[in-house]
């Protein structure tokens, strides 16, 4: 009788699983045709290798050279005639680019979309092409910059180029914000443009930023591409982590020096990491996925809740990248001892990178490794660069919908997805001027075009060239004209 009723209960526990499957319905609306327009690719490209052969490498100090910044500005207006006759150009501290299209209709709020010219410096040797050369080849330009994010640049000039020269002008009106300091702080672009911002009383309809990209999700049953648009951003903290003691000569060592002892407390805190969670944003995530996935996803997502136990660690097994959507990730860094090989260090320090998780704040970071650590051990919160995790946007707002409707008219099959977004964004910035902001390239991306980013011999693919500008021209037309 027992083993009946166990019976009884496991398949009445499948049925509810299945069952629960089995209600999730896609109701999402059949995209209206849409006719994308033609797009001159070659001009396209060599608009994109101009940019790119411009080396404008992030300025860490008055050593480095600003020129490239201002032969920028001066290509780009060369470049976009256009967009600089209607559009009211304003320049902050220099070299950061802000733009306004006044918009026909007053009552709407404005949309505003963000950029940065910088680029990371190149590495000295391993590239097969000049740096910045901008050389095609095999399908790609290849560049410092190609990639992250000068093609992405060019294609928003001229995404708003075209409507103009079609002689449209937009409903709603469109701000511009190109930083220059993207890649070390955005305190002197995005930070200053902001505030600028801030002081004239403005909020926008949404915030459009880069972001991650649409990516392959076949194997989960989706047919077209999974465009993954980053809807909140991770906090971002260095915590110094320093150890006390006496120095000496190394020939007569203590037990353990304050270098042995940096080196066990970084272990810990490696081996025991914060706590993942399926926050908000992650289990939204799921939400608009589950719907498109093949059934025996769907049977996963669907019940997501009872399997969370089962899941989590397959995750955080899977990938870094994966795992990173789940937790605050501490990464050591820095580790600094004695500068002499023959002297025992009287302070050792390390210096982890911390990227904080929504729902958690820079303290809670600072309480969880001074638990780990114990006694002995100094963690301090460094403040260059230090910030909270953003808001979540509002996935009920006007901004949202025009973006689910443009991925799905300019990718047949594609599934617009909410995503936490793990890396940094000059957005994070404009944090408070609207309700909707997305961090989002619009190119189809695998992780290993992605890891070309930052890195030697970084390269973009020439179609996507096109597809960053298509995508821009429809979501301009439908959420600006």
């Amino acid at each position: 009788m027992a083993l009946i009723i166990i019976l009884a209960v496991i398949v009445l526990f499948f049925a509810v699983l299945i069952i629960r499957a089995l209600a999730v319905k896609d109701k999402s609306e059949a995209p209206e045709e849409y006719k994308k327009p033609e797009i001159d690719l070659d001009s396209a490209v060599k608009k994109a290798q101009g940019a790119i052969r411009i080396p404008t490498v992030s300025m860490a100090d008055d050593s480095f050279d600003d020129k490239p910044f201002f032969e920028l500005q001066k290509y780009l207006e060369k470049t976009f005639p256009l967009f600089h006759e209607k559009a009211e150009k304003r320049v902050v501290n220099k070299y950061a680019l802000m733009y306004k299209i006044e918009g026909t209709d007053k009552s709407l709020k404005p949309a505003l979309f963000l950029g940065h010219q910088d680029v990371v410096p190149p590495q000295a040797e391993g590239w097969k092409f000049p740096p910045f050369s901008a050389e095609i080849k095999d399908g790609y330009i290849w560049g410092r910059g190609s990639f992250d994010m000068k093609s992405q640049l060019v294609s928003i000039f001229e995404a708003t180029e075209m409507h103009l020269r079609e002689g449209k002008m937009p409903k709603r009106g469109m701000y511009f914000c190109f930083g220059h300091d993207e890649e070390i702080s955005g305190r002197d672009g995005a930070t200053a443009m902001a505030n600028v911002l801030r002081g004239e009383g403005l909020q926008f309809e949404f915030i459009f930023d880069e972001g991650m990209t649409p990516v392959n999700a076949s194997l989960i049953g989706i047919k077209g591409p999974l465009a993954l648009v980053g809807v909140c951003e991770k906090g971002w903290v260095n915590a110094k982590i320093t150890v006390k003691g006496e120095a000496g000569h190394a020939a007569m060592p203590p037990k353990e020096t304050t270098a042995v002892k940096i080196a066990k407390g970084v272990a810990k805190l490696n081996k025991h990491q914060m706590k993942a969670r399926f926050t908000y944003p992650v289990n939204m995530l799921i939400k608009s996925v589950c719907p498109k996935a093949s059934f025996k996803f769907k049977l996963l997502m669907a019940n997501a809740d009872i399997f969370k136990p089962i899941i989590k660690p397959i995750l955080l097994k899977a990938s870094p990248e994966v795992a990173s959507l789940l937790r605050t990730t501490m990464a050591i860094t820095v580790l600094q001892a004695s500068e002499a090989a023959n002297v025992m260090p009287d302070e050792s320090y390390a210096i982890v990178n911390c990227r904080v998780n929504t729902g958690e704040s820079t303290e809670d970071v600072k309480r969880h490794m001074q638990k780990v650590l114990g006694k002995g051990y100094e963690v301090e919160l460094l403040e260059l660069g230090k910030h909270e995790p953003t808001s979540v946007s509002d996935l009920r707002s006007f901004g949202w919908k025009m973006m689910e409707k443009t991925v799905a008219e300019i990718w047949d099959g594609g599934v617009c997805a909410p995503f936490p977004f793990v890396a940094g964004t000059d957005s994070k910035f404009y944090e408070g001027l609207s309700e909707c902001t997305f961090k989002f390239s619009p190119h189809i991306t695998d992780a290993e075009y992605r890891a070309g980013m930052h890195n030697v011999n970084e390269k973009f693919k020439i179609t996507d060239v096109e597809e960053d500008i298509q995508f821009y021209y429809r979501f301009m037309q439908n959420a600006c004209m």
